[in-house]
């Protein structure tokens, strides 16, 4: 019998070979049990609700948040094997299933080698529509005593590479909630700092990527992202100019034929479960599992990856399962317009980095 993982349509059954799961070192956010697959996948314990929007995500949605791949079951094939296709209706949280079950998105930090992330907590209210009253009291109090009430956002954890000591240094959400406005934008001034001295080319880009991201976000009437997160991400390890140039390329992308490679090389599929990308792709079309807005062919895919490969920070949206949008959650009230809260806390996030950037230069640690 062979052990490892199978994927069909989109899915991914781990057999036995849990030793492939392993912690998530990179998370600095509050979540718990998150998990790195082969390198390329990070496993989030199933939420129904955010697989729902994961599942739903509009085309002007899908570059600012992580790219969504499917989910995984971590058990044993010969007590039944269980697949979650990524259109799947029947999925339950994994807190009532005696398996361990992952929504398997893109590893964000793949091609770093000392990641810089900084997670912070978005906009104004931190609970979704089906929250307890209980839940709500609750989070609201904790939001009027942190920057996320006036400002839209709050420091909900980092870790940022010291050259000096050669290590990481992390800080956790509590630093956050007891952070004053002075204090938060002292935090990003740290997070943004590396290799000696304030990383304006990253501050920049990161600026620029703000922006785009809150043109979009306008056009999005009836969504909102209650107690999703904003993640930036940057390369803490010093490079030399002709270094830099190439320093995201070959750990970054990954074409068809590396990835069909990777499958063959991997020995993990049956004869009659092996799929490379033309087929998989054959497969997507005749089967008309996907509609055209959320398939991704390899050519799609190919493009996708070098179009990241040159960036010097990742931004994305994360964390949904408190989120909605029209047309998705039956029960949810409708929200008119763009999500004022998240916007505002774009609006005083972008500010205050312009303000980093205009900063005189001084000399600070490495």
């Amino acid at each position: 019998m062979n052990t490892g993982f199978h994927v069909k349509h989109n899915c991914f059954c781990l057999q036995h070979e849990t030793s492939n799961l392993r912690p998530l070192h990179a998370q600095v956010g509050g979540h718990v049990g998150m998990k790195i697959f082969d390198d390329r996948y990070v496993c989030k314990p199933l939420n129904r609700r955010e697989l729902q929007f994961y599942q739903a995500i509009p085309r002007q949605l899908s570059q600012l948040v992580p790219g969504f791949v499917g989910t995984l079951t971590n058990g044993n094939a010969e007590e039944g094997e269980e697949f979650y296709s990524n259109k799947s209706k029947n999925c339950s949280d994994s807190a009532g299933s005696q398996t361990s079950d992952y929504l398997v998105l893109e590893n964000l930090t793949m091609g770093y080698k000392k990641p810089c992330v900084l997670d912070l907590k978005m906009g104004t209210r931190m609970y979704g529509d089906f929250a307890s009253e209980a839940k709500r009291q609750s989070q609201k109090k904790k939001t009027v005593k942190t920057t996320s009430a006036k400002l839209g956002v709050r420091f909900c954890g980092s870790q940022r590479f010291s050259v000096s000591k050669n290590n990481f240094e992390k800080l956790d959400k509590y630093v956050g909630r007891k952070a004053s406005e002075t204090e938060f934008r002292d935090l990003l001034e740290n997070f943004f700092n590396n290799n000696g001295f304030l990383r304006r080319d990253i501050i920049s880009h990161v600026i620029n990527k703000i922006r785009d991201m809150r043109e979009s976000l306008l056009d999005l009437n009836q969504f909102r992202f209650y107690s999703s997160s904003l993640l930036i991400i940057y390369e803490g390890q010093h490079f030399s100019d002709s270094e830099a140039a190439g320093s995201f390329e070959s750990e970054d992308s990954m074409d068809c034929d590396s990835f069909n490679a990777t499958i063959r090389r991997n020995g993990s599929f049956e004869s009659e479960d092996s799929v490379d990308c033309d087929s998989f792709n054959a497969t997507i079309r005749r089967q008309g599992s996907y509609e055209s807005e959320d398939s991704m062919d390899c050519d799609s895919f190919n493009a996708t990856m070098r179009s990241r490969k040159t960036s010097l920070a990742k931004i994305k949206i994360i964390d949904f399962a408190n989120a909605t949008m029209p047309g998705v959650f039956e029960d949810d009230l409708v929200h008119e317009g763009p999500d004022a809260g998240f916007l505002l806390g774009l609006e005083n996030l972008q500010d205050i980095l312009e303000s980093l950037y205009e900063d005189e230069p001084r000399v600070r640690k490495p």
